[in-house]
């Protein structure tokens, strides 16, 4: 049936609008998450649904789809997707779903059918990342944390907390969010969603049943302790991370030295860990590492702890270049963040901000996964592919992918990779920016009321 004769048809089927609403969203990344992948997380998940217009897969695309858009508004990612689908079935014109609608099928997927989603996407970038994920025999995954911002709704507030400050409590509700990435690709494996005050430390415990044995995490401070390394060891992993900040250095035993700033040593477990589980050892023997380096303008020494405790097989200088690559994690961050919206989240239960998380993250994924299949066919290093860029090019190559001949999809779709691979961003070691901002912000003054009350107050 021709497009004119759509246009004189008085309704469209619901089925009929729902099938072209499957078949023509966003397939730049279909090919990364495939419907049979969010059919699969549904079974497994035991997520029993009707045959709605606002199907799982839709709905999981949306989301997504929401992520990637760069008006930050579940909204706006729905008029594309439905004026997208107009375009090609007038006959449905005038019909979409109210926001209302649209607000109660985000809130009928799980959060396990998210989780599957997301375990799904991570097992596809982990085997994808084998071409680049190996140290010397380990794969290395950074551990990091960071927070997220949630509206001002009681029962996010009573859920995740607030953060205090010298004026008091935050005006919003904050989540703090823990993550495990792949040194070398910055794909995502696992992560964890907790309240404000949760310790990073606890969250990141949650993390490590996912990784793989021999992995070699890599963290900060938050990471570092002589408790935590016996975790780690207990899990079949490596550990790398900065001293902690109350180790003295200088009272250590040296059981081995292997240079001034390069020696093996003991680190003994504190009591009150070993009250909490009689199981752990009194000590642990860890390699210690230093070298000089400027950090905010000082120069200073840069304790290192590991268990790598051969100098030969892994010489000092490659450890403290290794540590130098944890900052990239931060780079994701500014990625997920900025990029994808997660800095503000929008939903208004804890069970939709969870949602929100996930499918922020499985869009992180889903862009770097195509990333990493542009780095392959085109022989480069997928960290220095733009991630801007490729998020753009997915939107701009979905509309193509959805409505040319099928003989023609497997060309555009490497046209795509082909694009993407050749925007890369240049290599910058030891690069060093300052924490301020050069434009002055508006110097509106502070709201301190909801704009819901303020305009209670001051209502015409």
């Amino acid at each position: 049936m021709s497009a004119t004769d759509e246009i004189g048809r008085e309704s469209i089927a619901l089925e009929e609008i729902r099938e072209k609403l499957e078949r023509t969203t966003l397939n730049s990344i279909r090919e990364v998450l495939p419907d049979r992948a969010i059919e699969e997380a549904c079974e497994k998940a035991g997520y029993r649904f009707r045959e709605r217009l606002l199907t799982p897969l839709v709905v999981t695309l949306h989301m997504v789809l929401s992520a990637i858009w760069p008006e930050e508004s579940f909204a706006a990612s729905w008029q594309l997707i439905w004026d997208a689908m107009v375009s090609r079935l007038p006959g449905a014109r005038g019909r979409s779903p109210s926001p209302g609608s649209l607000s109660k099928a985000r809130k009928r997927l799980p959060e396990k059918v998210w989780g599957e989603i997301f375990a799904w996407v991570a097992a596809k970038a982990q085997l994808l990342s084998g071409a680049w994920e190996s140290w010397r025999g380990h794969r290395v995954v950074l551990l990091d944390g960071t927070c997220v911002t949630l509206p001002d709704e009681p029962e996010l507030a009573q859920t995740f907390g607030r953060p205090r400050t010298k004026q008091g409590a935050g005006k919003y509700p904050q989540g703090r969010l823990v993550t495990a990435a792949l040194a070398h690709t910055m794909t995502l494996v696992a992560y964890a969603l907790g309240a404000y005050r949760t310790d990073e430390t606890s969250l990141c415990a949650g993390l490590l049943g996912a990784l793989c044995a021999g992995d070699l995490v890599v963290g900060d401070r938050h990471f570092a302790g002589a408790n935590l390394y016996h975790l780690y060891l207990s899990y079949s992993l490596q550990f790398l991370t900065r001293a902690h900040q109350r180790l003295r250095i200088e009272r250590l035993p040296r059981l081995i030295s292997y240079a001034a700033n390069d020696f093996v040593t003991e680190l003994r477990i504190g009591q009150k860990y070993r009250k909490k589980d009689p199981t752990l050892p009194e000590k642990i023997t860890v390699r210690v590492i230093g070298a000089v380096i400027r950090e905010r303008g000082k120069w200073q020494t840069l304790w290192l702890v590991t268990s790598l405790l051969d100098a030969k097989l892994y010489p000092a200088r490659e450890i403290l270049d290794l540590y130098a690559r944890r900052w990239r994690i931060e780079t994701l961050f500014r990625e997920l963040k900025v990029r994808l919206s997660a800095d503000l989240l929008r939903s208004l239960t804890v069970p939709g901000v969870r949602n929100e998380i996930a499918a922020r993250l499985v869009a992180l994924n889903v862009v770097r996964v195509i990333m990493l299949e542009a780095a392959a066919q085109h022989g480069v290093d997928p960290v220095r592919i733009s991630f801007a860029h490729a998020t753009r090019a997915v939107l701009a190559f979905a509309p193509a992918l959805a409505t040319q001949p099928l003989w023609q999809l497997l060309e555009i779709y490497r046209s795509m990779l082909a694009e993407i691979a050749s925007h890369l961003v240049p290599e910058r070691p030891g690069r060093n920016e300052p924490r301020a901002v050069r434009h002055e912000q508006k110097r509106y003054p502070r709201l301190k009321q909801t704009r819901r009350e303020w305009r209670l107050e001051n209502a015409a």
